[in-house]
């Protein structure tokens, strides 16, 4: 074989091999990308607790939000920390990808408001005990629970005060209001809201509509209750801020938010009912 054949043998060799590289790169890519992303969850896991022996120092959120992250008791506070396998968290990603990632590094104050807000900020950025790591970690993991809740069929909302009751934590109203809407800080006890609407002299911002609110109250309960808890700054404020999120349809659908109101309107300030 002439040096000129082999020249041009080697060449074609390289060609090839370069094309086939560069053909299957996306796929070795996207498995690397795989296999990074389970060890990431592995990883969250390991943060999200409980402690076993072979990991003892965990952040234990699963203490709170339960084992699997179904949701648990909060202490002895009666307060409940929400299900991060719910489609309400699903929804709220939806509309702010960061939202998970945010509430683990700055506490529950930076989404609800509530500077008593019992979810603790966890990075270091502020004082918290976890790495930047770590909370990336946590916040794969808590996506990919409520991703996977995500892309299943959602189960209708039954309008029942029980189904009401489960929206009212799992929405994190009971974050704001209180696990017994008795309020706190600055939220409203709302334990009364089924005999009477809360007026300026309850509410922590002063609405400019008051008396439309009232009126509406007094025609249809329910009908106003969907219109505060829809966009109160535009159905009752002129459009400012009244402390009281929107909860769109997509962030809160409506057999969700009929089966809540269900709830609220059977608040009577004697134990409810």
């Amino acid at each position: 074989m002439t040096a000129k054949t082999l020249g041009v043998l080697l060449v074609s060799v390289m060609a090839l091999f370069t094309a086939f590289y560069w053909l299957t790169d996306t796929q070795r890519r996207d498995a690397r990308y795989e296999e990074l992303q389970a060890e990431l969850l592995e990883y969250g896991a390991v943060v999200f607790g409980p402690p076993t022996d072979e990991h003892p120092a965990t952040a234990n959120c699963a203490q709170c939000h339960g084992p699997d992250g179904t949701g648990g008791q909060v202490g002895d506070t009666g307060v409940q920390a929400p299900n991060l396998h719910s489609r309400s968290l699903y929804e709220k990603l939806q509309g702010n990808p960061d939202y998970v990632n945010l509430v683990i590094r700055y506490g529950g104050v930076v989404v609800s408001g509530n500077v008593e807000s019992l979810m603790p900020a966890w990075s270091t950025e502020v004082g918290g005990p976890l790495t930047i790591e770590q909370i990336d970690a946590l916040t794969a993991l808590v996506e990919s629970w409520a991703e996977e809740t995500g892309r299943e069929a959602p189960e209708e909302v039954p309008d029942t005060v029980e189904a009401g009751a489960e929206v009212y934590q799992t929405a994190g109203c009971a974050g704001c209001h209180g696990a017994n809407l008795e309020g706190a800080g600055n939220f409203p006890n709302i334990q009364n809201i089924g005999e009477a609407p809360l007026t300026n002299e309850d509410l922590p911002t002063p609405i400019s509509q008051e008396e439309q609110l009232i009126a509406d109250y007094e025609e249809d309960p329910r009908m106003m209750l969907e219109r505060w808890i829809r966009d109160s700054a535009n159905n009752y404020n002129d459009g400012q801020g009244t402390g009281m999120p929107a909860h769109p349809e997509g962030q809160l659908p409506d057999d969700a938010l009929q089966a809540l109101i269900t709830f609220l309107l059977d608040q009577t300030g004697d134990g409810g009912g």
